[in-house]
């Protein structure tokens, strides 16, 4: 009887033994799974810069491979791999059955949100810190990675809820809406003898910011584009006459610059417009865009109240009723009807 117990006590720690065993090596195994590669690092800064440019690839073509990356990146093909598999493991990234990868819910709002970041603080530093066009991408880039959502809803309510970051790209809103401005790049909207507005400078290529923002050039101002030789554009700024080579005039976008705007609210009703700029800041600014006043974009009036306020337009496929006060923050120009 003492033997058999002896036995007995045996066998069951060995049976505890392997269960505990079995236990820790399923952990084991479902945190190397969970768990991005080392050589990113210990945390994800690295793979969030990589989102970044996987987000803007995603906004061109939807879905995208390895050749697209490694085009955009300059890398291997090897350690472009290496880097599709760390947005893998981040669940950011998917493959499809065709082979082409495309951006999860997951990815596509955590890209947005970094997005969102940069530009808001890129915006400060220009606002706030003093910090010249050319200088705040960088740091707006370190500084992305480190603060948290109710950090930035904070600074986004300090500065008033911008539209526009100083480069004159649109910010995001919380909730992930954003705006596309109808530009072109100085190379695309050619045309000599006409006057363009700068929408947005590629903020990018640092070196390549700090000799345009040198030039002269800034979102917001017009452009008279003079001539074009031998690949080199000819452009009047103010008073002075600027060479800009076609390679870094890819990097300049702009809009046709209008002519004599008027308020929205002074348009005639059954007369078409186009808008110009959207004024007054903040929230009332995103407001206007969100419902598609937005630069460049066609409204038709259609008709007033009897005592004139408010006003119905047509814009983007949409009949929006706005005051009086409101429509004379749209500055557009009138169309032939």
């Amino acid at each position: 009887m003492f033997i058999f117990s002896n036995w007995f006590w045996f066998f069951l720690t060995l049976v505890f033994a392997g269960l505990w065993l079995g236990t820790l090596l399923c952990q084991r195994r479902e945190k190397k799974k969970k768990t991005p590669p080392v050589s990113m690092g210990q945390n994800s800064i690295e793979a969030e810069d990589v989102l970044k440019v996987v987000y803007h690839l995603h906004e061109e073509k939807k879905d995208w491979d390895g050749r697209d990356l490694s085009v955009i990146l300059g890398m291997s093909d090897n350690l472009i791999k290496s880097l599709i598999d760390v947005l893998i493991d981040f669940d950011w990234t998917e493959k499809d059955r065709e082979g082409k990868y495309h951006l999860t819910e997951k990815g596509k709002q955590r890209g947005r949100e970094l997005i969102r970041a940069h530009r808001l603080l890129e915006k400060y530093l220009v606002a706030c810190k003093g910090m010249s066009l050319d200088e705040v991408h960088s740091e707006a880039n370190r500084m992305e990675h480190e603060i948290s959502s109710e950090e930035l809803d904070k600074l986004d309510n300090e500065l008033g809820y911008p539209a526009w970051d100083p480069h004159g790209q649109f910010i995001p809103e919380p909730d992930g809406l954003t705006t596309s401005l109808p530009k072109h790049s100085l190379v695309e909207a050619w045309k000599s003898g006409s006057r363009m507005r700068i929408v947005s400078l590629n903020d990018e290529y640092t070196a390549l910011l700090a000799q345009l923002v040198a030039m002269g050039f800034e979102p917001g101002i017009d452009i008279d584009l003079v001539d074009r030789k031998q690949n080199i554009l000819y452009l009047r700024i103010g008073d002075k006459i600027v060479p800009v080579a076609e390679a870094a005039a890819n990097h300049i976008f702009v809009a046709p610059s209008p002519v004599l705007p008027i308020p929205l609210g002074q348009v005639p009703v059954g007369s078409r417009a186009q808008v110009t700029d959207v004024k007054g800041g903040g929230k009332h600014q995103r407001r206007m865009l969100d419902m598609g006043f937005v630069p460049g974009s066609e409204i038709f009036v259609m008709r007033k109240a009897p005592l004139g306020d408010p006003i119905e337009y047509w814009v983007k496929g949409t009949a929006v009723t706005l005051r009086q006060k409101e429509a004379d923050t749209i500055l557009v120009e009138e169309l032939d009807v």
